[in-house]
């Protein structure tokens, strides 16, 4: 059932010497998270919690960023993840295998790509890569087919991306790692990699990787090796970037856009 859109604007606030508007897009969302974006149309996916009442744990939702509406997607059994083709195609993954989804006829198409899987996370990057729930491990579906990724069985990866030259960035449970493409064992980051809570990972239109973590927002210094803390936000839960490359977040309750001010009229540091 489509909502009535739920748009505040706040006062500036302050990222790192920059002023920006916080625009709350939707609000009184339950855990909004696994945050991913068509950018052709400025269109959000993300999953919330259940509430009690329902019979699944998770949904998925639909937000057009610009207008604030936004619906619960139908037919995606305890929906969790998304990914999205730069030329707009969407899939949709649960507990029952991937779906592809047309959110202009907001029809999910059946047979399901790939189904009798549980999906845990999803990127796109040439291909579409996900990680199944049960082992944790890292798959790419190609020609019609799955495929492991082999080099990464055994690491439990919890969120990944591909980077712009398909080097695969990935977090488990004791840190954040990357596998070059065509080498075989994956290098591992220093700094906060091994004590922050991760949640997610993304990467902006320039195809920058950003980690989402408990405490804020989180970029890599590949030159150092090390993982570094950019922005301290807490109860941050998802993250994406809109077409203009503005910052999208989630808290336990909304999703905020921020954008940047040039000539702020009023300063408020306090997220």
């Amino acid at each position: 059932m489509q909502r009535q859109p739920k748009v505040k604007f706040e006062q500036v606030k302050v990222i790192k010497g920059g002023a920006y508007n916080k625009h709350i897009i939707l609000a009184d969302a339950n855990v909004p998270s696994k945050l991913s974006i068509d950018r052709l149309s400025n269109t959000l996916f993300f999953c919330i919690n259940a509430d009690e009442f329902s019979d699944q744990s998770f949904h998925l939702v639909v937000l057009d960023l610009d207008t604030g509406l936004n619906a619960i997607i139908p037919g995606i059994q305890n929906g969790f993840a998304s990914a999205v083709e730069p030329e707009g195609a969407v899939y949709l993954g649960g507990s029952d295998g991937i779906f592809e989804f047309n959110y202009r006829t907001f029809d999910v198409y059946r047979p399901a790509i790939l189904s009798g899987v549980d999906i845990f996370d999803m990127y796109f990057h040439k291909y579409l890569y996900f990680v199944e729930t049960a082992t944790q491990n890292l798959f790419v579906w190609k020609n019609g087919g799955k495929t492991s990724i082999k080099e990464l069985n055994g690491y439990g990866i919890q969120h990944f991306l591909l980077n712009n030259f398909e080097d695969i960035l990935f977090v488990n449970s004791s840190g954040v790692y990357m596998l070059r493409k065509g080498t075989t064992i994956p290098i591992t980051f220093g700094g906060a990699s091994t004590v922050a809570h991760f949640r997610g990972m993304t990467a902006d239109i320039n195809g920058l990787p950003y980690l989402i973590a408990q405490d804020g927002i989180y970029t890599i210094d590949m030159a150092q090796r090390h993982v570094v803390k950019t922005i301290p936000m807490e109860n941050i839960f998802g993250l994406a970037f809109d077409k203009d490359n503005n910052m999208v977040y989630s808290d336990e309750r909304s999703v905020v856009k921020l954008i940047r001010q040039h000539n702020p009229v009023f300063v408020n540091k306090n997220f």
